[in-house]
């Protein structure tokens, strides 16, 4: 790698990261926690913080600043992903600041480079959701640390305590995790690091008691088990073996860099070692070590020499193109959301209504929203909805008692987000009934996370 300029240093970690992020921003359909999102900011004021009493209180303040913003940008596809964008790209250029202060001009630009070409990267800047913004708090937090190790200063306390605030504001575990990461090098400043971490987790811990009570959100969350290991890289970076290099480079980097190694490898294990007695680990809530990680990659492959870690740059870059296809096609995001328009606008005919299940063991709110965000009128109506989602303080619609208000239309369609062999199943025994006694499947289709079944009058 040739000598650079400081601005290109700068520059080009942040150009690249903003082209690939914004390549096919709109390509994937939302999914079910997009679609939770989407359905929060439509919302009244009242209504959110009524609906962050009973559920999603952890990711209130992200929902409440989404939807300043969207009043604004508007509730698009491209307005909900944009400060999600916005977030990665100030974050190439924190990982290339914390590069730098490990390994000079070439590590900060190998650093960026390699952050930018990261299909986690691409994959949560096209996200509707705070795990960009966690990312880029968790950069920033870590920056504020080491620039707190290299000089204590009561300032500079205050700047980290701010960015351990933000980071705990948008995901209240990733927060706490990153300062328990942070303690490695932290303990060695008892004096500043730990009032500035307490502080700063206080707002972390205000939403984790608030939401106590609200266990079912993760309620789909299994223990920690040997397949949840070998899954790692490819859950963490969307790759595995794009993750497979970065966390072996990163394991082979500067043990010696205290606060490097704790944000990137502690609040893994911590979560690890506590699935293993709670169902409490998921990927996504350790995206806080992908800036460490990546520039503790970075400096162990300039180590070798600049055409060393320009080589590592490529490699992943190529690693991971199939992935970056892959997340912007229809269902990149897991659940293929849109196909229910092609689906179901060519059969429609008038008369015909839609039904959906009563729960689901993780995302019983998506077939409504899906239904209403994909597809437009004229559609099959929502005869049982007595009162919309998240009207009343729940995620989901209220419905007719006992299906009263179905009528005998000649055909139903249900739509669901699986295909089980029994399209009723997780259905009230009413509407079960009312549907199971008078009606056949006439044909079902299946894509991720959708499936719709068109039943028809016996």
């Amino acid at each position: 790698m040739k000598r650079v300029t400081t601005p290109l240093v700068w520059a080009l970690p942040a150009v690249v990261t903003a082209m690939l992020g914004g390549w096919r921003l709109t390509g994937a359909a939302l999914w079910a926690d997009e679609l939770a999102t989407w359905g929060a900011v439509r919302l009244s004021w009242e209504r959110l913080w009524r609906l962050a009493d009973a559920v999603d209180v952890v990711l209130t303040p992200y929902y409440a600043g989404l939807k300043a913003f969207a009043a604004i940008a508007g509730t698009g596809t491209t307005a909900l992903r944009l400060p999600s964008l916005l977030a990665m790209i100030l974050t190439a250029l924190v990982v290339v600041a914390l590069g730098r202060r490990a390994g000079g001009d070439a590590a900060g630009l190998g650093a960026g480079l390699l952050f930018a070409v990261l299909p986690v990267t691409s994959r949560y800047a096209q996200e509707a959701r705070p795990y960009a913004l966690v990312m880029l708090g968790a950069a920033l937090a870590l920056l504020a640390l080491v620039r707190l190790l290299e000089r204590p200063t009561v300032a500079r306390a205050a700047v980290y305590a701010a960015a351990v605030t933000a980071t705990g504001l948008c995901h209240p575990l990733s927060g706490l995790l990153m300062i328990a990461g942070h303690a490695l090098a932290g303990w060695r400043l008892p004096r500043r690091w730990l009032p500035a971490a307490l502080a700063g987790s206080l707002p972390a811990l205000a939403l984790c008691l608030s939401a106590a009570g609200q266990s079912a959100q993760i309620s789909w969350i299994a223990l920690v088990g040997p397949q949840t290991v070998r899954n790692l890289p490819q859950q963490l970076f969307v790759s595995a073996v794009v993750g497979g290099l970065i966390l072996g480079l990163a394991i082979l980097g500067p043990w010696s860099q205290r606060a490097l190694v704790g944000a990137g490898l502690v609040p893994i294990a911590l979560l690890l070692a506590a699935g293993l007695f709670t169902p409490v680990w998921v990927a996504r809530y350790v995206l806080i070590t992908v800036p460490a990680l990546v520039v503790l990659a970075a400096w162990a492959a300039v180590q070798a020499g600049r055409t060393h870690l320009t080589a590592v740059v490529a490699l992943a870059a190529f690693l991971g193109y199939p992935a970056q296809l892959d997340i912007r096609e229809p269902a990149g995001h897991g659940q293929d959301s849109a196909r229910i328009a092609a689906v179901i606008r060519p059969l429609y005919r008038p008369g015909d209504v839609a039904v959906f299940p009563d729960s689901h063991y993780s995302i019983a709110w998506a077939p409504r929203d899906l239904y209403q965000r994909y597809l437009p009128a004229p559609r099959p109506p929502d005869v049982l909805a007595t009162t919309g989602q998240r009207l009343t303080g729940r995620l989901q619609a209220r419905e007719c008692p006992d299906a009263a208000c179905l009528g005998a239309p000649d055909r139903i369609w249900v739509i669901r987000v699986d295909s089980p062999a029994d399209p009723l199943q997780d259905m009230t025994a009413a509407k079960r009934d009312r549907i199971g006694d008078g009606y056949r499947i006439a044909r079902r289709w299946s894509y991720p996370l959708l499936g719709i079944t068109l039943m028809e009058r016996r």
